[in-house]
This record gives structure tokens, C-alpha cells and sequence, in this order.
């Protein structure tokens, strides 16, 4: 009996060490937590220097853009009383950004002649600002001077028009228009689409 007793004292102790042991692991046991936040601020700097090629791509597309070129077109029987009419538009912008316009520079000049000959416009200014997708450029500026022979009384300088061209290579270009003298509205770097094909000339959109 006494030899059980002894016995059962034994592994009593035994099982108090053990414990004693175990507690400052279990006290220690924040330090790996606080060693564990160091691999995850490196790892966020690893995965932000890393760039994909869909990145890469989309970042491009906010670079530098560019129009330059001249197109000529006849207008279609939609624009009644100028069916007909030979009308060319010249474009040479550029930005060092494609979402601030504060980085357009350039210039347009439009010029519409009647069938016989006459003068219906012509006119010129400053672009202002330019934004390009793919092969589309639009392009929005200010009249500085202007000709207008056809709309007498008709005040062009001051106001804003929109340009759009698609680059479809040097044969199928496409134009459009917004003339804000009209009362139609123009925002910067908001126009039509491209709604008239050319027939000659050629419009280069870089971007």
C-alpha cells in the first residue's frame, strides 16, 4: 500500500514538472506571431513591383497620343441643301497623357466649299484636348478664325468643335463632327463617332 502511495506521489510530481516546463512555451508563443508580420510587408512590396503583361498593356494606353493627318469627303444627301459638297478636315495634335488634357497641344482647320464653287466655310484653331482608343482619336478645340461667306452673321470664333477620325489605314478612313456655333454641345474629348467615310487623304491616330 505504502508502495502505491509512493508511486502515485512520483507521477504526481512528475505530471507538476511537465506542466511548469510547458508554461514559458506557451507564454512564448506571441513572438512568432510578431517575427510573422515581417514576411508579409515584404511580400505586399514583392507583389506591387510585380506587373503583368494586361497591366502593362492598360498602362499604355494612357500614355502618349497623337492624330495627325487630312481627310476629304463629299457629303451625303443627309446633309440637305450640301449634298454633294467637298469638305476636308486637317488634324496634327498630340498629348503626353491620354487622360489629361492639359497636355494637348495642336491644331485643325476645316474647309467646306459649295458644288459651284462658292465658300460655305473655312476655319481653323486650337485643339485642346485629345483622347484615343485603338484606331479612334477625338479631337476638341476652339475656333481662332474662321470664314464663313454662307452663315452671315454667324459668329465661329470662340466657339468649340469636335473632330473624330478612325485610322483604317491609307484607304477607308472615317470622320465625324460636332460644330458648337449650331447650338450642339461640346465637352472636351467628347464627340460622334466617325460617321462619314473619307475619299481621299489619310489620318494617322498613334497611341
Amino acid at each position: 500500500m505504502n508502495r502505491r502511495l509512493a508511486t502515485a506521489a512520483v507521477s504526481l510530481l512528475l505530471l507538476t514538472a511537465t506542466a511548469a516546463t510547458a508554461a514559458p512555451a506557451a507564454v512564448a508563443e506571441p513572438a512568432p506571431a510578431e517575427s510573422a508580420t515581417a514576411p508579409v510587408s515584404t511580400g505586399s512590396v514583392a507583389t506591387a513591383s510585380v506587373t503583368t503583361p494586361e497591366q502593362a498593356a492598360a498602362a499604355g494606353d494612357f500614355g502618349p497620343v497623337a492624330v495627325r493627318g487630312t481627310g476629304d469627303t463629299i457629303l451625303t444627301s443627309s446633309f440637305h441643301g450640301f449634298e454633294g459638297d467637298p469638305v476636308r478636315i486637317s488634324v496634327d495634335a498630340r498629348a503626353a497623357t491620354n487622360t489629361d488634357p492639359r497636355t494637348t497641344t495642336g491644331h485643325f482647320h476645316v474647309r467646306h466649299v459649295h458644288t459651284d464653287g462658292r465658300l460655305v466655310a473655312d476655319f481653323e484653331g486650337d485643339i485642346t484636348c485629345l483622347a484615343v482608343g485603338g484606331r479612334e482619336a477625338i479631337a476638341t478645340g476652339v475656333v481662332t478664325r474662321s470664314d464663313a461667306p454662307w452663315f452671315p452673321g454667324l459668329e465661329l470664333v470662340g466657339q468649340k468643335v469636335a473632330l473624330s477620325m478612325e485610322d483604317n489605314g491609307r484607304h477607308g478612313d472615317r470622320m465625324g463632327w460636332v460644330w458648337g456655333a449650331f447650338g450642339q454641345p461640346v465637352s472636351d474629348c467628347q464627340g460622334t463617332v466617325p460617321f462619314i467615310r473619307t475619299t481621299s487623304g489619310d489620318f494617322s491616330v498613334r497611341s
